[in-house]
This record gives C-alpha cells, sequence and structure tokens, in this order.
C-alpha cells in the first residue's frame, strides 16, 4: 500500500500552489523535536521501493534540492476537548524558494508506531523532493499522542488538529527561516487521509477563511460519508482493511456511549473481550486481518447486516454519529474538490465517493470524482502515471 501510494503525490504537485503573504493568526506554543537537511539522496528514506521507480522520479525530482524535515509538537484538543499534545512534520526548501504550501494528511497507521513524525521521513512528505513546503500532520493516537485512542474518522477533530498543526507549522517557519507561509494551501490526502484532507478543508473554510484560502483539495480512497460506507460494508459484507471496529471502539470511547459489544461483535474479535487487546494499537493491519479475515461475518453481530432500523438498540446508537461524523454533512466546500476512488475498492467502499459526489454537487460544490479499475491500493499508481503523462 505504502508504495502505491507514494506514486500518487508526484501527480498532484505539478499543479499545486501560489504564494501569498499571510498573517500569522496568533502565536502558536510549539517545540521542534527533531530535524535533518537531506535533499534527492534522501529519496530511499521515504520507502525503500522507491529505488524502483528511480529512473521515473530523476526526471522530475531537483537533484540539487536542500531541504529541512523538522518533526515538532505542539497543543491541540481530542473530541472532548481536552487539551493535548500533538506531532507532525515540516519539511521546506532551505537552499531554493518554496513553490507553496501542502498539508498532505497521513493514512491510517494502525499500530501506535506506523508512519508516525519519529520517523521523520514518511511517504507524504515527498513533496518536498519537488521544492514545496509540505505539512503533515501525525493527528491524534500517533507520534507523541500514540498513548491515547485514535479519535479514528471523528472528522471535527480531525480537522481540528490538523489546522493546528498548519498554526504550529507557520510559527515555526517564521521563528526558523523568517518565512511567511503563503495565505492559499492545497490539501492532499489518500485513504483515511483522503477524509481527513476534507475534514481539513472543513475547518479551514469554516473556522480561518479570513486567514487562510483553501486553493483545491485532492483526495483519494477515502470514507466521506459514513453512512453510505457503512450501508455498503453491510450489502457486500467485504472489507479487507478493519475500519469499522476501530471507528466503532473511538466513538464508544469518545462520546461514552457505554456499547454492550455483545450485540456490536461476534466471533473471535468478541471471544474473551480480545477487542480490548486487538484494537488499542498493538496489531498492525497485516497482523488483524490474519486474525479477523475479510469476511465482516466472522467478526461483525448479525444485526449489522440488517436494514438500519431493523437493527438492535446498541448498534442504532451509532447511527446519529455517523452523519455527524461525514465530512459531507453542513458544509458547501468552497475550493473545487478532486476525488478518486477504485470501482471495486473493497477498503473503502465506492459508495462513500458517490455518495460525496452526490451529496456536495447538490449543494452547489465544486466536485468531480474519477474511478479507476484495480484494487485500493493500486489506484494511486494508476492516477500517478495519467497525471505525470499529462503533466510532462
Amino acid at each position: 500500500m505504502k508504495h502505491s501510494f507514494l506514486i500518487i503525490t508526484l501527480g498532484f504537485a505539478l499543479a499545486c500552489c501560489t504564494p501569498m503573504t499571510m498573517d500569522l493568526m496568533e502565536e502558536v506554543e510549539y517545540s521542534v523535536i527533531d530535524w535533518e537537511n537531506a535533499g534527492y539522496s534522501s529519496l530511499k528514506k521515504f520507502d525503500p521501493m522507491m529505488e524502483n521507480f528511480e529512473m521515473i522520479f530523476s526526471v522530475v525530482l531537483d537533484k540539487k534540492l536542500i531541504f529541512r524535515v523538522a518533526s515538532i509538537s505542539y497543543f491541540t484538543v481530542d473530541p472532548n476537548g481536552d487539551e493535548v499534545e500533538a506531532s507532525g512534520l515540516v519539511y521546506h526548501p532551505i537552499n531554493k524558494k518554496s513553490k507553496g504550501v501542502i498539508d498532505f494528511l497521513p493514512m491510517a497507521h494502525l499500530n501506535r508506531d506506523g508512519g508516525t513524525s519519529e520517523d521523520l521521513f514518511v511517504a507524504e512528505g515527498m513533496l518536498a523532493l519537488l521544492g514545496y513546503t509540505v505539512i503533515v500532520p501525525d493527528l491524534l493516537g500517533s507520534g507523541v499522542s500514540k498513548h491515547m485512542m485514535v479519535p479514528f474518522l471523528m472528522t471535527q477533530n480531525t480537522g481540528k488538529v490538523a489546522c493546528d498543526m498548519h498554526r504550529a507549522a507557520a510559527q515555526y517557519l517564521w521563528d526558523e527561516f523568517r518565512y511567511a507561509l503563503p495565505a492559499e494551501t492545497t490539501i492532499l490526502g489518500y485513504s483515511l487521509g483522503g477524509s481527513a484532507a476534507l475534514a481539513t478543508q472543513k475547518h479551514f473554510e469554516k473556522y480561518y477563511a479570513n486567514s487562510v484560502k483553501v486553493k483545491e483539495v485532492h483526495a483519494g480512497g477515502g470514507a466521506y460519508d459514513l453512512e453510505a460506507a457503512f450501508l455498503a460494508y453491510a450489502k457486500s459484507e467485504i472489507s479487507e482493511y478493519p475500519a469499522i471496529p476501530h471507528t466503532i471502539l473511538a466513538f464508544d470511547h469518545y462520546y461514552q456511549l457505554g456499547l454492550d459489544y455483545s450485540k456490536i461483535f461476534s466471533g473471535d474479535l468478541l471471544k474473551d473481550n480480545n477487542y480490548e487487546t486487538w484494537l488499542h494499537g498493538e496489531y498492525d493491519a497485516a497482523i488483524l486481518k490474519e486474525l479477523l479475515g475479510v469476511n465482516l461475518r466472522n467478526y461483525m453481530h448479525e444485526d449489522f447486516f440488517k436494514p438500519f432500523n431493523q437493527q438492535n438498540d446498541e448498534l442504532k446508537k451509532l447511527h446519529p454519529l455517523l452523519s455527524e461524523n461525514s465530512v459531507t454533512e453542513g458544509w458547501r466546500p468552497k475550493a473545487p474538490i478532486y476525488l478518486s476512488h477504485s470501482k471495486s475498492d473493497a477498503v473503502v467502499p465506492v459508495a462513500s465517493a458517490e455518495a460525496a459526489l452526490s451529496k456536495f454537487r447538490k449543494a452547489g460544490a465544486n466536485i468531480s470524482l474519477i474511478t479507476y479499475p484495480g484494487d485500493h491500493y493500486t489506484v494511486g499508481y494508476t492516477y500517478f502515471i495519467r497525471s505525470l503523462l499529462r503533466s510532462l
């Protein structure tokens, strides 16, 4: 998944951001955890698989560029409004003028140590090699906050945490380089990062419209409409990624629902309360796939597969939260949105993207959706090749 996702990023970068002057919204407290200067020779640090594509990258990447990657921490809030420390990465060219700013939202990493700013080089940061300033928040449950339960698919908190990271990055860049972060940003994200990208756009446009202008959003493979996604999962009975149980646990934890899991889960996930250990950051997606399989009937209660109005009372507690945490609700996007999705996606059903397309168009938003053959993990590669050819 990681190398397929990396490939999608370059195609988006070639038409990204126009610099503008941005006034800092207010001073933000942050700390630098670690930093390193790097350049083209650091390509493989982003992903060892990059050596397979080095001939392609050598055409578009700036071999003379030097950038700094810094891991910073800052303060934000959890879904309950309590102050917490979070972290993320800031990539910035230091020997050439930045081409603009990109907020790149991360993919989901179910294990606590996966894909965090502790590594300095993550997939989402690769656009730094094209000369952009790239901001990658860890989001909660990763990096310095990895002791926390991930607020999985909790839209409002995701947007808040990402925007606070943007503000902290602006302060850091001013203090370190006297670089005023452009007021215009492009937002990218794939998979969980896809829904997080729209959540970030929503937060910027609702709360920081006078300070930050979102130019455009390129999102792929995201669960934008949770109700549509859950209905599609129930219909197909297949999920190649254990997103549903993680989402339910997050909702239960932060909304204090007090769920009776005997009416939510089944099989080995319910046996001996395995959900208490299996779903709390010890295992990555590959291990969970071995434990749970891809057939949802292996671990979801039989009522999950019934129409919403026929589900048990415990499952019905989740229904209003699916709507509340769908990025499609209560908002008309201003910046254009470009969605991409696999036609046969068994990780995030394409129905979620189709629902977002329909709802946003009815609201008058500028949005498009391109669907591709292949699975969730190969769509990034397909889209990159087509975008790269057009740009060249």
